[in-house]
């Protein structure tokens, strides 16, 4: 039975990615700050399959602890970096302080866990490291550029893990979504008072309020199982509706001033 870590296993994309990585026979250890939550999961799963650990990526300090409790139940196969959040605010409303919130989560969290378990999936000479990005890694768009910059860390060092794991044998796969159905979101009552009393107000209001319904996180999930078991996967997954693959795909040959021109009309 292969071993695959997924962090952020509690909700959205990680849950649908743990379920069906234990109900496909995989041995799946589901970290997450909420330990209850991911007892619930437990009810649903093969209790062989599935192991909750309490974990918190914004601490580095416990990732020993963390790694050395997993690494004693045996070798690992996989690691799924999937956990991670978005707090929308335009450069000029977000405070520093929550933007390097949102880099400690979504990138030095991600690379300072990820260095920790690659030397579990070196030994065994083979194995995955799944990287949960978005299509927000590829196009920058406003109103969230604080986490597109964190995703776009996350495709560079991404691409430089590739190249130098290349004869390894663990295949380094990012998985890019566009709009899905989780609630990566997050707005606190005092953050949204600030964000009523921007400039931007209405653009903020459209943007949390008329979010297009978006794919479910299973979809997410089969893209993930699917690199992890393909002998040879792409080195990217893009999942999405039509119109953002299709927006993604075009942006490099959009000049830039009619892009931004044409972004920039949806901020009114």
């Amino acid at each position: 039975m292969k071993s695959v870590i997924v962090t952020g296993a509690s909700s959205g994309i990680g849950r649908a990615t743990t379920i069906k990585l234990a109900k496909s026979g995989y041995r799946v250890f589901g970290l997450a700050r909420s330990y209850d939550r991911l007892q619930e999961l437990a009810a649903e799963l093969p209790a062989e399959n599935y192991i909750a650990v309490e974990f918190d990526i914004t601490r580095p300090e416990s990732y020993g602890t963390a790694v050395s409790d997993i690494a004693a139940r045996g070798e690992i196969f996989g690691l799924v970096n999937n956990a991670g959040y978005v707090e929308p605010g335009a450069i000029e409303d977000i405070s520093m302080p929550d933007l390097r919130a949102q880099f400690e989560t979504n990138f030095f969290g991600l690379v300072g866990f990820t260095k920790k378990v690659l030397p579990l999936i070196m030994q065994k000479g083979q194995g995955r490291i799944v990287n949960v990005s978005s299509m927000a890694g590829m196009v920058s768009l406003p109103l969230i550029g604080a986490y597109c910059a964190a995703k776009h860390a996350l495709e560079a060092v991404s691409d430089a893990l590739r190249m130098e794991l290349w004869n390894t044998g663990i295949k380094v796969v990012n998985i890019n979504p566009g709009v899905i159905e989780t609630n990566i979101h997050t707005v606190t009552q005092s953050k949204a008072a600030l964000l009523r009393n921007s400039r931007f107000a209405n653009a903020y209001r459209k943007y949390l309020e008329d979010v297009p319904r978006g794919l479910p996180a299973s979809a997410v999930a089969r893209a993930i199982v699917k690199a992890i078991e393909s002998p040879n996967p792409k080195p990217r997954y893009l999942i999405g509706s039509g119109r953002e693959m299709a927006g993604v795909k075009v942006r490099p040959c959009i000049p830039d001033r009619l892009f931004y021109s044409q972004v920039a009309k949806r901020l009114t």
